[in-house]
């Protein structure tokens, strides 16, 4: 017989998640391959710059040749190339850090079986595991792809302008940028405010999605009235902080592009002044003016696109908030240790317990067999079994009375090994006109053919069983119960 934990043998406590612990989950190779593909992007967009300012020379001194503009297109499409490749690798590494987190929140937060109930824990965290973490790293992805692309095409191409132009050229553009981000850290504050309370709403809306099928398909009109007035309230509170949300991106972005087009255009034109009589000087900053132009718009989207990095680094704040829910901490006192009793199959009298600990003696008090939990509607006999697996952790499986739990005659799909399960039985049904009475029995049979526990914790097994079908799931907790200690709430004890 194994000694099972106590009471002071808990868990210690996880430090808080950091932004900084979340963006880990993006190093990965598929990353460091997309910043060395928009450096080289940079680099050969840069060559291209070069090579129009020396093409123009050419036409100033009237040898230019075909090989100039096979070069121009060459190198320029060749740039074009490594740009959309960078993509995929952007692509890897956001579905790759997707992926790891959600193995990392199921590490942290596995033995917390006392939030599986808790209502208000999951309607705020939920929200990440279903789709606001996925979001926020691909978001993060594209705004890093797309900042990173303008910053060294800016930095390349500046350089490339300071050396063929104007020396001047790179430092104001320096200049500009540092007046941006001055403008972005004055505003930093509200701005983010203002996207946390979009988040918030957005995320309130959602929670309030995941009931939707049931006041849907339930076809009763009482229930679904009730819950599309809450939807229409949070949907309202969206839409609200959805506005506000852009109007702090837009507006800000706006005055962005205005500063940096005033700011290098000024100092264009005082260039041009300057060198009225340098011909080849005047048609090579006439060739690059696109470039210039396109520049100043990049100035422009760089700020902007800071602006949403900003945003994503304040929902990258709501992520980590919800990467460790702290369980109730009422959770134990609400068990009425008073009015339950646990009965050994092989015993006449049933045993009280004044707390946890005395429960689990009580549970290692015999190395299998089956013990029934007693005591009247409301006393607690759900949260005991909770608290149960939240101290044994993986010495136990714990089936939940209401559960969306995964099992492999559901999905027809094989078990993958690395992520804690067992192999999958390759002749499992397919999910498919199970009713209620019928997936409780299969999944009571998998439990019992693919699990290994010292210690199950049955949560009304028997609901929604027939006659027939009750016998046989009886059959398979006797089976369960000869090797392992079964501890019980049946529907029908």
């Amino acid at each position: 017989m194994h000694a099972l934990p106590s009471s002071r043998s808990s868990r210690p406590a996880l430090p808080p998640y950091r932004n900084r612990d979340f963006l880990r989950f993006m190093l990965c190779p598929p990353l460091f391959w997309m910043l060395l593909f928009l450096v080289a992007e940079a680099a050969l967009a840069a060559t291209t710059t070069w090579l129009i300012i020396d093409a123009s020379r050419d036409v100033v001194d009237k040898v230019f040749l075909v090989s100039d503009f096979a070069w121009i297109v060459g190198v320029q499409s060749a740039s074009y190339v490594l740009g959309a490749s960078s993509w995929i690798f952007a692509e890897r590494a956001g579905f790759g850090a997707f992926g790891r987190y959600m193995l990392r929140f199921a590490r942290d937060n596995r033995h917390q079986a006392a939030l599986l109930g808790d209502t208000a824990q999951r309607e705020q965290v939920e929200p990440f595991l279903t789709n606001e973490a996925f979001h926020i790293f691909f978001e993060l992805v594209y705004e890093l792809e797309a900042d990173l692309k303008l910053l060294f095409g800016l930095l390349f191409n500046a350089a490339v302008l300071g050396v063929a132009i104007d020396a001047g050229l790179p430092l104001v553009y320096a200049a500009v940028f540092v007046a941006l981000l001055a403008l972005q850290m004055l505003v930093r504050k509200p701005v983010a405010a203002v996207y946390l309370a979009h988040q918030r709403s957005t995320n309130r809306m959602t929670a309030q999605t995941y009931s939707a099928w049931d006041n849907i398909f339930s076809g009763n009109r009482y229930n679904f009235r009730l819950w599309h007035h809450g939807f229409k309230i949070r949907l309202r509170d969206a839409l609200a902080a959805q506005i506000r949300a852009i109007l702090a991106r837009e507006g800000l972005a706006t005055l962005h592009g205005i500063v940096s087009l005033a700011a290098l255009f000024s100092y264009l034109a005082w260039v041009a002044g300057d060198n009225a009589g340098n011909t080849a000087l005047l048609v090579a900053l006439a060739a690059t003016l696109p470039r210039q132009i396109a520049l100043s718009s990049d100035m422009h989207d760089l700020a902007s696109g800071w602006n949403d990095l900003a945003a994503v680094w304040t929902r990258i704040g709501g992520a980590c908030n919800a990467m460790r829910p702290a369980p109730d901490a009422g959770f134990l006192q609400r068990i009425g240790y008073g009015e339950l009793r646990l009965q050994w199959a092989t015993d006449r009298d049933a045993q009280p317990c004044a707390n946890l600990d005395e429960a689990l003696a009580i549970v290692d008090a015999q190395p299998h067999g089956r013990l029934q939990v007693r005591g009247g509607n409301g006393s607690g006999k759900s949260s005991l079994l909770a608290a149960l697996k939240t101290r044994l952790g993986h010495q136990a499986f714990y089936w939940p009375t209401q559960d969306k739990l995964a099992f492999a005659f559901a999905s027809a799909q094989p078990v993958d090994d690395d992520a804690d399960g067992e192999a999958d039985d390759e002749n499992a049904p397919a999910s498919s006109g199970f009713s209620s009475g019928e997936r409780q029995l299969r999944a009571l049979q998998e439990i019992s053919l693919k699990t290994q526990a010292r210690v199950y914790l049955l949560d009304e097994w028997d609901a929604n069983l027939d006659a027939r079908n009750r016998a046989a799931a009886e059959a398979l907790v006797q089976q369960l119960a000869a090797r392992a200690v079964v501890v019980e709430i049946s529907h029908r004890a």
